[in-house]
């Protein structure tokens, strides 16, 4: 059990980044200052940057959260008698679901990932690891070939993710997202050519 200062550290840790996020929600990422969320969070600018040294530091923790939540509810998504497939298009559908309770934040945490490669990287690789672990299970129970590279194909089925993450926001959420990302994910697990094609 964390003692009263490390309790006191995280519930001020919690006052900055529920301060931020509604700024950011209200105002709009660019347009919030460090100075505003030390207000709202009646905290000193300094503490701030002890707890996030930059704004898009708290987005990167916002987008940890999202994982985290998603890796939490892996009963929903990890389920017993589901191919690859089918468990891969259930996280899709539990992802979405946040996004789309969350979409001006989500907008938000896409511009800045195309812009700040390194905290698109950090985000990358736990999806990516999500996504191998749902493929290195459909290898040891014989329904994936053994050759598949898991985080190889992991990582296309993130960037398939992604793209559609993105495609979507600018679409301001009008967009099938939940169709595309079937087909596109029936396409990877099927292969292009139908069994009956020739060589």
């Amino acid at each position: 059990m964390p003692n009263r200062r490390e309790r006191k550290k995280q519930e001020t840790r919690r006052k900055i980044f529920t301060a931020a996020m509604n700024l950011f929600h209200e105002r709009g990422f660019e347009a919030t200052t460090i100075d505003m969320i030390a207000e709202m969070a009646d905290v000193a600018r300094g503490t701030v940057f002890l707890h996030f040294p930059t704004k898009d530091a708290i987005l990167a923790h916002w987008g940890q959260d999202i994982l985290e939540e998603i890796h939490d509810r892996r009963e929903e998504w990890d389920i017993d008698g589901c191919n690859c497939e089918e468990k891969v298009l259930h996280l899709f559908s539990i992802a979405l679901e946040i996004n789309r309770e969350n979409l001006p934040l989500v907008r938000i945490l896409v511009k800045s990932t195309l812009t700040n490669q390194n905290h698109s990287h950090r985000q990358q690789i736990s999806l990516r690891n999500l996504f191998a672990d749902i493929l290195e299970s459909g290898q040891e129970d014989g329904t994936l070939k053994e050759e598949v590279d898991a985080i190889i194909a992991a990582n296309m089925l993130e960037n398939i993710y992604l793209h559609a993450i993105h495609d979507w926001v600018l679409s301001e959420g009008d967009w099938p997202i939940q169709e595309i990302l079937a087909k596109k994910i029936h396409y990877l697990f099927g292969g292009l050519n139908s069994p009956t094609s020739r060589a």
